[in-house]
């Protein structure tokens, strides 16, 4: 996270600073001084020598697909030379080999499900040393308590003084409009965390533990208790040297809450409740919280979240970002893309937010009702052209969120050329997905993002390998989803965390029977196809407010039924799976949300069963409705006028055996026309 954010937390370290400048020794010598109230980056390239692969993956478009500006180049191939181009090591040269994910992290005490007590109620537990408090003592209490300072100087905003507090010795005291802001002590030598933790009363407290820009651990700071630890330099384990006590104030919150978003919801969401008490006008706690809500599958409070981050603070073009991305999953692309054209076009974000927003814009192109593949694939690959430099930014920060950005675009690349109407799919894919793996082994290894981004690489590869007609074998990624998947949502321990891992899993699981019934394994389908269903149950929370909840469930019902119609010509069987999958298909779905002619395609398909068990009126209703929605794909340009002779053919035979001769008549002259466009 961003470390300007913690002012209060970064002016404290300053002044940590200038305690350690003054050489004073103060030694701890008795538990309980500090005291409640109650109480007193990888050196391997992934893209480095890979010129020979590059050119091995040229491609160009089939003759039917759409060209890239009149070029003859294909956006595979286009992809793969910009790709060659970006070869600047991504790594940079001097980080040390094992860097902190964020600047914060917690320390944690135990494992819970839910929150702890204390964050549930809010109540917290301001410290205290010798009778005087931050955020509470006035200067004159402080001087009726301890004495006449030994010291006074003027600082910017107030005074700082400096005490000989028996048995502390040396304690400096800032002073901010007559009252006590924070106090500060240098222990005389470095001391065990645990050690000072007991002796302050601190182990009912999860710390935090704070981090520099470069990712140099600094201190711990306890939020309820407004403590913060200074580590000596270069002690290993981390040593308490220095610390601080301050009024219980938002940042340490945020802090904490950021570095619990990734797996504890729960605790996440009682920290950001806890700052916005403190500092209700914090913009930054509203956007982490709408991103905690859209990991959940809250999409109303996501969306309420990032609108209010906004409206606080305007010129953080991050947040509006993250409201893009909580627009597309509420399936609103059009709204989506105008937030990130003006980010983009705003000459004002950051590097790393621009490049972030260029691979957001490519996602919107890719799931537009149009499926502009070729133009989503210029955006992901300017998306990696940004982020292969900022790879190297002496900002651990930049640095971990730019390599995870280039995990993102090089699977959106795949999934562009899966999806999009070109040749060699096949062999160039893969290559783009390989390259993501690399950057998300290089970002775990280097800059300790989460596991959970192997998890996401198993799955956008499966759904870039589901677009592909003849796809290669997927057991990799397959194994992926079906272990490491397995291994998360086993291990989650916050119930919202969970319920987003399974969901996630049982998406994956869904492409992944796509992909086994196109090779012919239809027992392996099947099996995919159980679990996936089993973990959709399980990640149902994080599930129901997606637009495409419905259709997620109903696709994966229809390809286990079709796999027995087809494979195994059970139409009964088949059917049970049918009746599950067509209300489920028939749900009203956002413009974008689903490819119309593949749709229609699934409802004639299901017809045919319901025309071998008898029920003729299933049947044609569903082949009707199958028609409607691949001739509006065939006018809109995204389905071949030939696809319709099979369902007219279809509507024909129906019809003929039904007795409606007239009906029968006009559908075999519309299948014969379809047909004669196939031949010539």
């Amino acid at each position: 996270m961003r470390f300007d954010v913690h002012r209060r937390i970064l002016w404290a370290w300053l002044a940590v600073a200038a305690v350690a400048a003054l050489g004073t020794a103060v030694v701890l010598a008795q538990p309980g001084v500090v005291a409640s109230q109650d109480t007193a980056a990888t050196s391997d390239d992934p893209e480095e020598g890979e010129a020979d692969a590059v050119q091995a993956q040229e491609e160009t478009p089939a003759e039917d697909a759409p060209s890239n500006d009149g070029s003859d180049e294909s956006a595979a191939s286009m992809a793969d030379d910009e790709a060659a181009e970006s070869t600047e090591d991504p790594q940079a040269t001097n980080a040390p080999a094992q860097l902190p994910r964020g600047h914060v992290r917690p320390v944690p005490l135990k494992s819970t499900e839910s929150p702890s007590e204390e964050s549930q109620t809010g109540s917290n537990d301001a410290a205290s040393l010798k009778g005087v408090q931050p955020g509470q003592t006035t200067r004159a209490a402080l001087h009726a308590q301890w004495g006449a300072p030994a010291q006074v100087e003027t600082i910017a905003g107030g005074i700082r003084e400096t005490f000989d507090v028996e048995p502390l010795g040396r304690v400096r005291v800032t002073i901010v409009k007559d009252v006590v802001d924070s106090l500060g002590i240098r222990l005389e030598k470095p001391m065990a965390i645990e050690t000072i933790v007991n002796r302050l009363e601190l182990t009912d407290v999860e710390p935090v533990e704070v981090w520099d820009e470069q990712g140099q651990l600094l201190g711990q700071a306890y939020p309820e208790r407004g403590v913060m630890f200074g580590f000596a330099p270069r002690s290993d384990p981390p040593k308490v040297l220095q610390i601080i006590v301050e009024p219980i104030d938002a940042p340490p919150f945020l802090a904490r809450a950021e570095s619990r978003m990734a797996t504890r919801y729960a605790d996440c969401i009682a920290d950001l409740k806890q700052a916005l008490e403190l500092a209700p006008d914090n913009g930054r706690a509203q956007w982490l919280g709408a991103q905690v809500a859209l990991c959940a599958g809250e999409l109303e409070q996501a969306l309420l979240s990032a609108r209010k981050a906004i409206e606080l603070e305007p010129k953080e073009f991050e947040y509006r970002v993250t409201l893009a991305k909580i627009l597309a999953e509420a399936g609103d692309c059009p709204q989506a893309l105008e937030i990130v054209r003006d980010v983009i076009e705003s000459g004002k974000a950051p590097k790393i937010v621009v490049a972030r927003a260029s691979c957001m814009w490519g996602d919107l192109l890719a799931a537009s009702h149009e499926r502009d593949y070729p133009q989503a694939i210029k955006y992901h690959l300017q998306a990696i052209k940004m982020a292969v430099p900022l790879a190297g930014d002496p900002a651990m920060t930049v640095r971990r969120e730019a390599k995870e950005l280039l995990v993102d675009a090089h699977l959106a690349v795949a999934h562009d050329i899966g999806w999009g109407a070109w040749q060699q799919k096949l062999k160039v894919v893969p290559k783009w997905i390989e390259r993501a793996s690399a950057f998300a082994d290089d970002a775990i290894a280097n800059e300790q993002s989460s596991p959970e981004i192997r998890l996401r690489v198993s799955e956008q590869a499966l759904a870039a390998l589901a677009g592909i007609a003849d796809p290669p074998d997927s057991h990799v990624w397959i194994q992926g989803v079906t272990e490491l998947g397995k291994k998360m949502v086993d291990e989650a321990r916050d119930p919202a965390y969970q319920a987003q891992l399974a969901w996630h899993v049982g998406v994956a699981l869904n492409e992944a029977v796509e992909i086994e019934a196109s090779r012919q394994k239809a027992d392996r389908a099947l099996a995919l196809g159980k679990m996936a269903l089993d973990y959709l149950d399980q990640g149902e929370q994080a599930g129901t407010q997606l637009p495409n909840h419905d259709y997620v469930r109903g696709r994966l019902c229809y390809r286990l039924g079709a796999i027995l119609a087809i494979e195994q010509a059970d139409h009964k069987q088949a059917i049970a799976w049918f009746d599950r999958a067509v209300p489920l298909l028939e749900s009203p779905l956002p413009a974008a949300t689903t490819d119309c002619g593949k749709q229609g395609e699934t409802f004639v398909s299901m017809a045919v069963s319901y025309w071998e068990e008898k029920n003729h009126r299933e049947a044609l209703r569903l082949t009707n409705q199958g028609v409607a929605l691949m001739e509006r794909a065939a006018r809109d340009g995204l389905l071949s006028k030939t696809a319709l002779a099979v369902p007219y053919g279809n509507l024909a035979s129906m019809h003929e055996q039904m007795g409606n001769t007239q009906e029968a008549q006009k559908c075999s002259e519309l299948a014969a026309r379809y047909d004669e466009t196939t031949t010539k």
